[in-house]
């Protein structure tokens, strides 16, 4: 599974890699930030965060009185990050800019930025997502008193699952609210590094509201891009075909099922969470099959005899398919997914009507379609 419960920001830039390179690009124009640091001694250096990892901008020492001064050269209005042992600072740099910082390295979220309205966008949202981590962390440790090495009921899964859950859509409605009122480059950051799970509807939005007026931005482009791929798997777009392989090597075609209400279900035998997930899938597969209700299990799976034997453990009697080919499959892109469990919901024609449902959610749905 790529993705945990929601994604922090600085994890997600790391997971893209770590490298550090040195910009030696030409024909750029200036950005100076100058400050002053506390409980801090040595160096200090700021790095340019990219899709690829960090790449270096400049580094300074810190004087004897806590100032520093770190100069660098951008081709265009840029998100940089200047790390600390015990917390990181986001700012916007631009091809000429000035901007003050005032860092306790003590108290890293008490931090100031001055002639940046970029930056302390930048710095509300990351607080956003610092309570939220705080919350999670909180919810962690009450869990972790309660149960240790032992393995909660079914029952109470579903509610530490909710409890958790209940976090994420606050973080994230929080989030839009915040990136709703700004008007300038922060939310191609907030959407690049931040939210990489959110909903077509959401970033089609941003991207009608800003692309025009930041088309040439690398960051605006990169949105416009994920919109105009997510179309494809957006609610109401006809469900892109699927024609694999079952588990004994005869092909099978999404398109097949058409009449009946289709759950697509992306999962591996080596996916905890969806291992977890399977009893409720199959209650709920039991409950409205006859109805008319049927899943499409598509594994992630690079072994066929791991495959076999998990849908034979997990008592998963609907239809499956693989390329066995794991995060290679070509369908992450076809369905604009990034972790897994991930579930598509279709309708009798063959439309999506819902995406990443599960547990009391799906169900939810499917007594909206069946009546019951």
């Amino acid at each position: 599974m790529k993705n945990i419960i929601f994604i922090l920001l600085i994890s997600s830039i790391l997971a893209c890699g770590n490298s550090i390179n040195k910009d030696n690009g030409t024909n750029k124009s200036g950005f100076t930030i100058t400050g002053v640091i506390k409980n801090a001694k040595g160096g200090i250096n700021v790095q340019e965060i990219t899709n690829t990892g960090l790449l270096l901008l400049d580094s300074s020492s810190i004087l004897s009185d806590g100032t520093f001064e770190l100069n660098g050269t951008v081709k265009e209005k840029t998100f940089c990050i200047i790390r600390l042992p015990k917390g990181d600072i986001i700012l916007t740099v631009d091809t000429n800019s000035a901007i003050d910082v005032e860092i306790d390295a003590e108290n890293i979220s008490n931090y100031t930025v001055k002639n940046s309205v970029e930056s302390n966008d930048i710095k509300l949202l990351m607080s956003i997502n610092s309570k939220s981590t705080e919350k999670v962390r909180a919810l962690e440790q009450k869990y972790a008193a309660i149960y240790g090495n032992n393995m909660p009921s079914p029952a109470d899964q579903d509610k530490i699952r909710n409890e958790f859950d209940s976090i994420t859509r606050n973080n994230e409605i929080q989030l839009k609210l915040a990136i709703d009122k700004m008007n300038n480059i922060v939310p191609f950051f907030a959407t690049n590094f931040m939210m990489p799970d959110a909903e077509f509807s959401f970033l089609n939005t941003i991207d009608k509201k800003l692309y025009a007026s930041n088309q040439n931005s690398k960051y605006a482009k990169v949105l416009h891009n994920r919109v105009l791929n997510m179309a494809a798997t957006a609610i109401g777009s006809q469900a892109p075909e699927i024609k694999l392989n079952d588990p004994y090597g005869k092909e099978f075609a999404l398109s097949s099922l058409k009449g009946k209400v289709v759950m697509i279900d992306f999962w591996a035998s080596w996916c905890g969470p969806c291992r977890k997930e399977n009893p409720n899938v199959v209650a709920i597969y039991n409950k409205y099959h006859d109805k008319g209700f049927d899943i499409l299990g598509v594994s992630l799976d690079n072994n066929r005899e791991k495959w076999i034997n998990a849908i034979n453990a997990d008592k998963l009697t609907w239809y499956h398919v693989s390329d066995l080919l794991q995060w290679n499959t070509p369908l992450l892109k076809t369905y604009n997914f990034e972790s897994i469990p991930h579930t598509v919901l279709i309708d009798k024609e063959g439309k999506i009507i819902a995406t990443k449902l599960r547990g009391a959610a799906l169900e939810a749905k499917l007594k909206e379609i069946f009546g019951y």
